[in-house]
């Protein structure tokens, strides 16, 4: 039985209005991909020039947390290992959550880097 007709209701078509909202988010994920690869290689030569304490620091200020601490079972012990943190660590963590501009912005103000 078709209840729309009984009630004299029509089915609104929002397939176009969600298509054209998929297309736009779709798009703007592109540009942000695009910009993110054109980031890429001048955010990992600028971090380089940070030290340890420099990129906790930046983790700590601007992101408000470090890298995810991995574990692993131990097999000899039974107990769980924290395996440590290095430099890659920070960097590409670094790398995934801010733009070019906010490092560069942080290293110039923290006198990391020169104008």
């Amino acid at each position: 039985m078709n209840f729309g007709k009984i009630f004299d209701r029509k089915k609104t078509d929002n397939s176009s209005k969600n298509l054209e909202e998929m297309h736009k988010i779709k798009r703007e994920i592109e540009k942000e991909d695009e910009i993110f690869e054109k980031e890429l290689p001048a955010k990992y030569t600028l971090l380089q020039k940070f030290n340890m304490s420099d990129l906790k620091t930046l983790c700590n200020e601007l992101l408000g947390s470090e890298p995810v601490v991995d574990e692993y079972d131990d097999p000899k012990s039974g107990n769980k290992k924290t395996l440590p943190h290095y430099k890659e660590d920070y960097i590409h963590f670094i790398i995934d959550e801010l733009r070019l501009s906010e490092i560069k912005n942080y290293a110039i103000k923290n006198k990391i880097i020169s104008d």
